[in-house]
């Protein structure tokens, strides 16, 4: 388990400073697309609205999947918390079975989707398509993954109580 965790604590680091370099990356480019279009000695580029929508793409998802690891994504409480430890331990349960359920499917359709994509290029930059939709089924394995061992830390916290 801790083998796991400092796995998963090493992907969690490594995504986190990735988001980040996409998130410059973006900048920069839509930067680039603002200045082609005010400043009349820069050609207009037409790329770099494809490759800035394609950046979003991936933030969005590896964004999901550092969240996912970092519990941040938004919580609805329906129901009031739960004195019972065993009760509290189960509800937490079921809401990471519940995230694993919608992480398998953004893996799996996520997967199909991919796999339409692998003979298409896009018209401007001509960046070959699998690369922007890989985002979605990388999206699903990387929480599963996390998913995985929050679970696992659950299960170890409920066993040493």
């Amino acid at each position: 388990m801790k083998t796991y965790s400092f796995i998963m604590d090493r992907l969690h680091w490594f995504l986190s400073h990735l988001v980040s370099i996409l998130l410059g990356l973006l900048v920069a480019i839509v930067s680039l697309q603002i200045a082609g279009r005010l400043l009349p000695f820069l050609p207009y580029m037409l790329w770099t609205e494809e490759i800035a929508r394609f950046l979003l793409t991936w933030l969005v998802f590896i964004g999901g999947a550092v969240g996912v690891k970092e519990h941040s994504h938004f919580l609805v409480d329906i129901f009031p918390s739960v004195k019972s430890k065993v009760l509290q331990v189960a509800w937490d349960l079921f809401i990471s079975f519940g995230m694993v359920g919608l992480a398998s499917i953004f893996a799996y359709r996520g997967f199909k989707y991919a796999m339409v994509l692998v003979y298409d290029i896009s018209d401007i930059a001509q960046v070959p398509m699998i690369w922007v939709g890989a985002a979605i089924p990388s999206f699903g394995i990387l929480s599963l993954l996390f998913l995985v061992e929050e679970i696992l830390k659950t299960i170890t916290n409920v066993r040493e109580a």
